[in-house]
């Protein structure tokens, strides 16, 4: 078999790498030949990179949305118990005036 770098066969170059078993057979494979090996392996670095930094701006944004959730919680929290010992209060002036 006839091995062909499928990336210098997109580029309009011959491709060809060599041959694999069986021999005798005379249909193509496709591999990728050591230059373009190194090409999509620095794109995929550049792809990662890329990627990790979008994580870690969404991470931050995400703890940022949190914290303020957290707050207006808390808050909100505050003031219901503030309003149910008012209410309880009214209810006791009611009761034992």
């Amino acid at each position: 078999m006839k091995i062909l770098c499928a990336w210098c066969l997109k580029e309009g170059k011959p491709g060809h790498m060599g041959e694999c078993e069986p021999l005798d057979d005379p249909s193509e494979t496709h591999a990728i030949c050591p230059e373009h090996r190194k090409q999509v392996e620095a794109e995929l670095e550049i792809l990662r990179r890329n990627h990790t930094d979008w994580l870690e701006t969404l991470r931050k944004e995400s703890e940022a949305h949190l914290d303020t959730l957290r707050r207006k919680t808390s808050q909100d929290l505050d003031t219901l118990r503030k309003r149910q010992e008012e209410d309880l209060e009214d209810l006791r002036k009611k009761v034992d005036p």
